[in-house]
């Protein structure tokens, strides 16, 4: 049992350890992150037009497999597993923010060789789609990107939500991801993400208690809580104005980890865009309405077609 407690304070006070600021200057301007080998799945024909797909935190590629089987017919799917997530790899250090998830995504787009990309964000993963097209805007990679699907998407300071907050403090957040089941805190993280309980596909909450067990999973879950709201963000905020890409935002009306005002914002802030409310939904409209995005998608990719 001493064992055990002098290992959470050691794990405590390099937790409290200085390490780089949450900054667009120090993590996408002065960063460099080592080649990663991100796992990833693809769908569809390669000569059709691309489509990049990012989740959310705590999630993985196997959150979109509902809406693959009508996009693919169409487009062809990439479905990525972000660094600590998924079967991606996990590694031991301090770079899981989203400006350090964007530079991992850029350099997976520069390695196969994508181009004409229209990149399908959701929560955190919208962020790091939001890093992504800010990144192009200030000519920090190349024009590839042609247009951005937002899903509940991550995009300004606020308060976050009780699962999350608990992570987040120290000691609690550790003993609470080690000494909870994997499938108890899977199950408890879908409840809060559905409007509809009753919705929770059963094979989510398996795969993600089983990612949970894996080697180094619960050491990138607290990790990304840490890094999740940068510390510049409300300069970053300010930014959004500059992006020009054409967007279609997707809400869940009744969202309580990132309430729907946070969707007129975007809106508002994104001059090139479109908004899609859908009623009775929650947190993760992929899983709980995936028919009503696959239509909100389509729709907005014939409208608007590649330049």
């Amino acid at each position: 049992m001493k064992k055990f407690f002098l290992v959470v304070i050691l794990l405590l006070f390099l937790a409290c350890a200085t390490k780089i600021p949450i900054t667009w200057q120090k993590r996408i301007v002065e960063n460099q992150v080592k080649p990663l080998n991100l796992v990833y799945q693809e769908y569809g024909l390669k000569h059709n037009q691309t489509m990049l797909f990012l989740h959310g935190f705590g999630e993985s590629k196997e959150t979109w497999r509902f809406i693959v089987p009508a996009l693919a017919q169409k487009y062809h799917l990439i479905l990525l597993d972000l660094k600590g997530f998924g079967v991606s790899p996990k590694t031991d250090d301090d770079k899981y923010s989203v400006y350090d998830q964007a530079l991992y995504v850029k350099n997976f787009i520069e390695q196969h060789h994508l181009n004409h990309l229209t990149i399908v964000g959701r929560s955190f993963g919208g962020g790091v789609a939001l890093v992504l097209a800010l990144m192009q805007t200030k000519k920090l990679m190349k024009s590839t990107l042609k247009k951005i699907v937002l899903i509940d998407s991550m995009a300004y300071n606020q308060s976050l939500p009780s699962m999350l907050r608990d992570l987040k403090t120290p000691l609690i957040g550790y003993l609470g991801i080690h000494l909870l089941s994997n499938h108890y805190m899977a199950l408890e993280a879908y409840k809060y993400a559905f409007w509809n309980d009753d919705k929770i596909p059963k094979s989510s909450v398996d795969y993600s208690a089983s990612i949970m067990a894996q080697p180094m999973a619960k050491y990138a879950y607290l990790k990304t809580v840490h890094n999740l709201i940068p510390d510049d963000v409300q300069s970053i905020e300010h930014e959004y104005q500059k992006i020009k890409l054409p967007t279609l935002i997707i809400w869940g009306r009744d969202d309580v980890s990132i309430h729907v005002d946070k969707a007129y914002r975007l809106h508002r802030d994104l001059k090139n865009s479109q908004l899609v409310i859908l009623p009775r939904v929650g947190h993760m409209p992929q899983e709980e309405a995936p028919q009503k995005v696959v239509n909100a998608i389509l729709k907005f990719m014939e409208e608007i077609p590649p330049h």
